[in-house]
């Protein structure tokens, strides 16, 4: 890796496609996204143990210390998933550090909510076979989606905002962007990445919807 940066972060939010950007950054050699490493309910992955040493009760007690893991990771270049619901804690630590890289991964917010509204009813939150997608009808309800769309935007909005105060930038990329191998090989580049991709990863799918 040749690189300012020593780990990554993906700002995202719940329905944005992050699973899918996830998979595509594990195809480069160099590159390694563990999950969501801040999720109060699991570390990295439901049903793990520990990740990069630190087990999840010493994340809660210190979330620091799971950051100086990914800031010393050697060989692959390390990062994680950081959703609006995660450890608030750690945000500055990561915010604060010009080596962090930051993604912003966007989407829609109304194709998010009505995703969300479709995986809650289905049960299917991952896609890996179009011919098993699972369809539903779902009601739109403009008082929760209010709620949503403050929450979503919020989240983008200020971690936008703290990013510009420190002087800092992100890579910006759109859900539509996920099966635009020039710009997620534009990214790995912007990570430090010495690898191109030839093709897209076939195990996860962006889901379709009616809309």
């Amino acid at each position: 890796m040749g690189s300012a940066f020593t780990y990554f972060v993906v700002f995202a939010q719940m329905r944005t496609g992050s699973n899918l950007l996830e998979s595509t950054l594990n195809q480069f050699a160099d590159i390694e996204c563990l999950g969501e490493a801040f999720n109060p309910s699991f570390i990295g992955y439901p049903n793990k143990i520990e990740l990069l040493d630190i087990t999840q009760e010493m994340r809660d007690q210190n979330p620091a210390l799971l950051v100086e893991q990914f800031r010393k990771s050697q060989g692959s270049f390390r990062g994680f998933r950081y959703f609006s619901g995660h450890d608030p804690r750690v945000l500055d630590t990561i915010l604060d550090d010009p080596h962090c890289a930051k993604i912003m991964l966007y989407r829609n917010p109304v194709d998010a909510y009505v995703s969300l509204k479709i995986a809650r009813g289905t049960g299917q939150w991952k896609l890996t076979n179009v011919t098993q997608q699972k369809v539903d009808q779902v009601e739109f309800e403009p008082i929760e989606f209010d709620a949503f769309l403050s929450e979503f935007q919020g989240f983008y909005h200020d971690i936008q905002n703290q990013l510009q105060i420190r002087g800092q930038s992100c890579f910006n990329i759109h859900y539509d962007d996920l099966h635009n191998i020039d710009i997620l090989n534009g990214l790995a580049k912007f990570l430090g990445s010495a690898h191109k991709i030839e093709e897209l990863q076939k195990t996860l799918k962006i889901k379709t919807q009616i809309r």
